[in-house]
């Protein structure tokens, strides 16, 4: 898509700041989309969810500039093969508009070791079939909830040789028991799978490799 004027982009984005402030939004969620490209009432959501639930969710975040077009511009589809431009915004070739997506990466559930695995996909890390109670539980929970809902399962948990791994431009969000981390690349990514004693399920070039 042609990218759009800073002068736009902005206004835009002041005008969605000012939105969220009147639905409530805390200013740390609104600081955190100006780092992330979620929308502020997004990030309040997985935050909050994280809290309640005592999660840890780990979340591909959208082009910076996609936090304008939350709700007005319904989220990119996994099909979708049109890159997302500068805007944050992608066309396809019969003109439909879309907002770049969030990637669920993995969810981790607190317990007395530290975190253990949320598997968010179908039996095997197949690309369809049954989830789990608890997975579908959540997943109907966030979706109730988001501005821009999640369209398909956890990245970590697709073990296939499709799974799309990372690019050195992706950045990420990590939602612990209620707070909110910027990941700014994969490196960071990785670091923080380290430090809270998750396994790493990609290369140094990006690529899948599982957890075994």
């Amino acid at each position: 898509m042609a990218d759009l004027t800073a002068s736009t982009q902005e206004r835009m984005e002041y005008r969605r700041e000012n939105e969220w402030r009147r639905a409530g939004v805390p200013e740390m969620d609104i600081v955190f989309s100006r780092q992330s490209g979620m929308d502020g009432r997004d990030v309040r959501t997985f935050r909050e969810i994280s809290l309640q639930r005592s999660l840890l969710i780990v979340v591909r975040c959208p082009k910076v500039t996609a936090r304008a077009w939350h709700g007005l511009v319904p989220p990119k589809p996994w099909a979708m093969k049109q890159k997302t431009g500068t805007s944050g915004l992608a066309v396809s070739d019969d003109g439909d508009i879309r907002v770049s997506d969030y990637d669920l990466m993995s969810v981790w559930r607190k317990s007395a070791q530290g975190f253990d695995k949320l598997f968010m996909s179908a039996a095997g890390g197949a690309p369809r079939g049954r989830w789990s109670a608890e997975a579908q539980q959540l997943a109907v929970e966030l979706n109730g909830r988001l501005v821009s809902r999640i369209q398909h399962g956890c990245q970590d948990d697709f073990e296939s040789p499709k799974n799309p791994g990372v690019k050195s431009s992706d950045h990420f969000a990590a939602f612990r028991l209620g707070q909110a981390t910027h990941l700014a690349d994969p490196t960071q990514c990785a670091r923080y799978y380290v430090q809270a004693g998750l396994p790493w399920p990609y290369d140094p070039a990006g690529q899948f490799t599982g957890h075994g």
